[in-house]
C-alpha cells in the first residue's frame, strides 16, 4: 500500500501531461498503423478502451473526495493495461514484427519511468505479459498463429533489468542528495536552536528581573530612569523578535529543502493582513531605513486556506526582488489587500526598474534569471507553486523603468475553488473517536464516507493500551458519555496524549456533570454533543482547518484538575548558558534546582539527591540524554519512575521517536518560552 502511494506521489506532478498523451496517443496511432503504415493487426476497441482509462486521471482534481483515495490504485491498473499488457498483446497479434518489437522496447523504457518502485514495476510487467499472451491465445481460437520469438526475450530482459538498475541507481543518488540536504538542514536547525535557547532564557530572565518588586525596603534595590527603563525594554523586545525571526528562518529552511513539493497537510485558515504585517516586520532588511519604504493598505481583509510560513516566504521573495531592482531614491513598495467578487487579492507594487514585456512570460519558469547575480531563478517559480497550492494564482504586470506589480489571487471562502481545495485537503485528515458504539460514532462514520477523511474508532480500554506515538491524528474526540465510570483510565489516557499534536476534544452533554480533572498542560477543547450531531459537517471542517486559538476552548464547562507544585528539578545540559539561565528562572518560581553537564553526572546526582523531575538535553558528551534515560528506566532503584522531559532543538521524526522509545515522558522544543516551560513542568511534577 505504501509503495503504491509512493509511486503515485512521485508521478503526480507530471500525471496530467502523461494522461493527455495517453488519451490522444492511442487513437492517433490507430490511424498511423492502420492507414499510413498498415500493420497485420489493429484494434480500435482496445485502443479506445486504453484512451478512456486515462480520462479520469486528466480530470482527477474534479473527482468526488471519496473517490480520490483510490487514484493510486487506479493509476497502477491503468499503466499495467496501457503499457505492458497492450504492447505485449499487440506484439503477439502482429507476429513479432519489427515495428512492434521496437514499440515494446519503447514501452518498457516508459514503464520504468512511470512506475517508481522497481519491484512493483517488474511484478506488474510479468502479470501483464501473462494476461497478454492468454488474451491473444483466446482471441486466436486457442491457437497461436506464430510461435514465441525466444531470441527477443533476452533483449527485453536486458532492457528491463539494466534499465531498472540504472534508473534505481539514479533515483537512489537523488534521494541520497535530498536526504543529505534534509539532514544538513536539520543539523543547522539543531545547532542554531541551542544559542537561540540561551538568548531566549536571557530575555526571559532580564524581563523578570526588571519587573521584580521587592516587598520591603530592607532588600537592596536600584533605581533606573524611565527613559533607560524603556530603552532596556525595547532592546529586550528586539531580542525576542530576533529569536522569533531566527526560528522562522529555520522553519523556512526546512520547508524549502525540496521546493518541488508544497506541504499541504498543515494548511489552516489565516487572515491575510496578519501574515502581510508580520512579513513586513520580520523581513531581513539590509538597511533599517528600508522598512520605511514599505506601505500597506488594508481595504478589505480576507481569510485564506494555506500556510502562514509559505505565504511569508512569498512576501520575502517579492520584497527581496523589489529591493534588488530599485533604481531611484524615492523607491517604495505598496501592498494592498482587497476583496473582489470572484477573487481576494494582495497586490505588491514597487516603482523600481520594471520588467520588459518580452521577459514577463519567463519570470515564473524554473532557473530563469535576468540581470541578477547570485540568484538561482527558483524564488518566483516557488511562489507560483505556493499560490497554486492555495487554490489561487500569481500574476505580474510591469512597465520597464517605471513599476512592477505582482498580484496574488486567493479563492473566496464561498467559492467553488475553496470548496474543492478543502475537499482535496480533507482526504489527508484523520480523526480518532474514543468511545463505544453510539449515535455520535455512527454520525462521524457517515461524515467520513461523505467528506473523505480517515476515521478510526476505539474504546477507552483499547486506547490506554496504545503507545504514545499511536495517537498521530489531526483530531481526537473523547466521548465522556462513553467512559462508563472508568475515570481512572481517562487519567491514564491523558498522560499518553502529551506527545500527540492532535486537537483533543472532549464531547459532553450540557446537562451532565463529569468527575474529571483535565491535566493542566493538556490542551482540551470541549464540544457539546447535540451541537456536534446537528452541525457535524461544518464543525468538522472548522476543526480541521481553523487555527487552535480560534476554536472555542472554554474549559470551565468541564472541571479542571488542580495545579500541582513540587520540589526539586535536575537540569542536564552541556550548554552552560542554557543550564544556568534555566536554573535561575526555575529558582525564581520556587523550585530547588540541581545541575549536571552530561548524563554521567546526572546518574550520580540522582543517586545522592531526591529529584522530582529531570529536564534532559539530548545531544551531550560522555553520555547523551537518550542513553541516560534508558539507563534510568532499566534500573531497579526508586528513581526509575522520575518524570523525564527531553529538551531538544531537533524536531525531526526520528529524533522524536528516539525520545519516546527511550522512556522519556514528554519533550520541550528549544527555545521554549517561560510559560510553556513552566506549564510542562507543573504538569509532570
Amino acid at each position: 500500500m505504501s509503495a503504491i502511494k509512493k509511486i503515485y506521489q512521485h508521478i503526480e506532478p507530471n500525471l496530467t501531461f502523461i494522461s493527455c498523451m495517453g488519451v490522444i496517443g492511442f487513437p492517433l496511432y490507430y490511424y498511423i498503423w492502420g492507414t499510413l503504415y498498415p500493420q497485420p493487426y489493429e484494434t480500435l476497441g482496445l485502443r479506445l478502451f486504453c484512451s478512456i482509462l486515462f480520462i479520469p486521471l486528466v480530470f482527477r482534481k474534479y473527482l468526488h473526495p471519496s473517490l480520490m483515495r483510490y487514484l493510486p490504485h487506479y493509476y497502477l491498473v491503468t499503466v499495467g493495461i496501457s503499457l505492458p499488457f497492450f504492447f505485449g498483446y499487440m506484439l503477439i497479434m502482429n507476429n513479432w514484427s519489427t515495428i512492434w518489437v521496437m514499440s515494446l522496447l519503447a514501452s518498457i523504457f516508459l514503464h520504468i519511468l512511470v512506475i517508481y518502485e522497481t519491484k512493483v514495476m517488474l511484478s506488474q510487467a510479468v502479470i501483464s505479459f501473462i494476461f497478454a499472451y492468454t488474451s491473444a491465445y483466446y482471441v486466436n481460437d486457442h491457437q497461436m498463429t506464430a510461435s514465441v520469438e525466444w531470441s527477443y526475450i533476452p533483449i527485453f530482459l536486458f532492457v528491463y533489468i539494466y534499465g531498472s538498475i540504472f534508473y534505481v541507481k539514479g533515483k537512489n543518488v537523488h534521494e541520497a542528495k535530498i536526504s543529505i540536504a534534509k539532514s544538513f538542514g536539520a543539523g543547522i536547525a539543531h545547532e542554531m536552536r541551542n544559542p537561540l535557547s540561551a538568548i531566549r532564557s536571557s530575555v526571559d530572565l532580564l524581563q523578570s528581573l526588571l519587573h521584580t518588586k521587592h516587598p520591603t525596603d530592607s532588600v537592596p534595590h536600584y533605581t533606573i530612569e524611565q527613559r533607560d527603563y524603556q530603552t532596556v525594554n525595547e532592546l529586550l523586545d528586539n531580542m525576542s523578535n530576533t529569536v522569533d525571526s531566527a526560528n522562522e528562518t529555520i522553519n523556512l529552511l526546512l520547508t524549502s529543502i525540496d521546493q518541488n513539493r508544497i506541504p499541504t497537510s498543515t494548511f489552516k485558515i489565516y487572515a491575510a493582513s496578519d501574515i502581510a504585517q508580520h512579513a513586513i516586520q520580520s523581513f531581513s532588511y539590509k538597511n533599517p531605513l528600508d522598512r520605511l519604504a514599505i506601505n500597506i493598505n488594508i481595504e478589505d481583509d480576507f481569510r485564506f486556506l494555506g500556510s502562514d510560513i509559505l505565504l511569508k516566504y512569498a512576501f520575502y521573495n517579492l520584497f527581496k526582488n523589489a529591493f534588488y531592482y530599485q533604481n531611484n531614491e524615492n523607491f517604495n513598495i505598496n501592498i494592498s489587500i482587497t476583496k473582489q467578487e470572484k477573487w481576494n487579492q494582495i497586490t505588491v507594487t514597487d516603482n523600481g526598474a520594471g520588467i520588459a514585456k518580452e521577459h514577463l512570460q519567463d519570470i515564473f519558469q524554473d532557473f530563469y534569471t535576468h540581470g541578477k547575480n547570485g540568484g538561482y531563478g527558483l524564488g518566483l517559480p516557488f511562489c507560483r507553486r505556493i499560490m497554486e497550492a492555495f487554490g489561487g494564482k500569481i500574476e505580474c504586470t510591469s512597465e520597464l523603468g517605471q513599476w512592477t506589480e505582482f498580484t496574488l489571487l486567493f479563492p473566496t471562502e464561498s467559492s467553488s475553488e475553496m470548496r474543492k481545495l478543502k475537499e482535496e485537503l480533507v482526504n489527508a485528515k484523520s480523526l480518532l473517536y474514543i468511545g463505544n458504539e453510539s449515535d455520535l460514532r455512527l454520525r462521524l462514520k457517515k461524515q467520513a464516507q461523505q467528506m473523505g477523511f480517515h476515521l478510526e474508532s476505539i474504546t477507552l480500554t483499547e486506547a490506554v493500551k496504545r503507545k504514545e506515538y499511536d495517537f498521530e491524528f489531526d483530531v481526537i474526540m473523547v466521548d465522556l458519555n462513553q467512559v462508563n465510570r472508568q475515570w481512572d483510565l481517562l487519567t491514564v489516557l491523558e498522560s499518553q496524549l502529551h506527545f500527540s499534536e492532535a486537537q483533543i476534544h472532549y464531547i459532553y452533554d450540557a446537562g451532565s456533570q463529569y468527575p474529571i480533572h483535565i491535566e493542566r498542560h493538556l490542551s482540551v477543547y470541549p464540544l457539546e454533543r447535540n451541537y456536534l450531531l446537528d452541525q457535524s459537517s461544518p464543525i468538522l471542517y472548522h476543526l480541521f482547518f481553523e487555527l487552535p486559538e480560534r476554536i472555542e476552548a472554554d474549559r470551565n464547562v468541564i472541571p479542571l484538575k488542580q495545579e500541582r507544585t513540587e520540589k526539586c528539578i535536575l537540569i542536564v545540559d552541556d550548554n552552560h548558558s542554557v543550564r544556568n539561565l534555566t536554573a535561575i528562572l526555575l529558582e525564581k518560581q520556587g523550585y530547588h534546582v540541581l545541575q549536571a553537564s552530561n548524563g554521567q553526572e546526572a546518574l550520580g546526582t540522582i543517586e545522592m539527591h531526591e529529584v522530582d523531575l529531570i529536564l534532559m538535553d539530548i545531544e551531550m558528551p560522555v553520555l547523551d540524554g537518550i542513553e541516560t534515560t534508558s539507563t534510568i528506566r532499566r534500573s531497579q532503584k526508586p528513581y526509575r519512575h522520575i518524570p523525564i522531559l527531553g529538551h531538544t532543538g531537533d524536531t525531526n521524526t526520528p529524533t522524536l521517536k528516539r525520545i519516546r522509545n527511550s522512556g522519556m515522558n514528554d519533550y520541550i522544543i528549544k527555545p521554549a518560552d517561560t510559560a510553556n516551560l513552566l506549564d510542562k513542568l507543573a504538569d509532570w511534577i
